[in-house]
């Protein structure tokens, strides 16, 4: 089983909330220490006003994590489901961040589940309590 986040989220989000989550995902993700390409591996991530992606770098990357402010369904009238396995690979705390970060200002727009469980994710919610004054309160939609 690979190591796998999962949200849910409206079609379209704000655009004021997605850009302060934009700035706090530059802020936290500097602070953690850990080394990030673009959703490709290779370059810098990608942190714009209606996308965030970002991968691990050369063999510590697996699948990106992507998400941009306007997205559509795969099937019509269905919600918007995405996931990023990341193997637990040291770019994981970056995506657990930046999820605890999206749902802190997207609110009911979106919603994060995890294979992880809840206790795993304290690393991600202690560095953003830390660095942002919030997080510690996250908690998954469902494990």
């Amino acid at each position: 089983m690979g190591w796998t986040h999962y949200w849910e989220r409206d079609n379209d989000l704000p655009a004021d909330a997605f850009a302060k989550a934009v700035t706090d995902c530059r802020l936290i993700l500097a602070a953690a220490d850990v080394r990030l390409a673009g959703p490709h591996s290779e370059g810098e991530p990608v942190f714009s006003r209606d996308e965030i992606a970002f991968n691990g770098v050369e063999r510590q990357a697996c699948e990106p994590f992507c998400i941009r402010t306007s997205e559509q369904p795969r099937r019509p009238g269905r919600p918007i489901l995405s996931y990023c396995k990341t193997e637990h690979l040291p770019y994981d705390l970056c995506v657990k961040c930046a999820l605890i970060i999206l749902k802190h200002h997207l609110g009911d727009s979106m919603k994060v589940a995890s294979d992880a469980s809840d206790p795993d994710w304290d690393d991600a919610r202690n560095l953003c309590q830390v660095c942002l004054g919030y997080g510690a309160n996250f908690r998954l939609t469902r494990e």
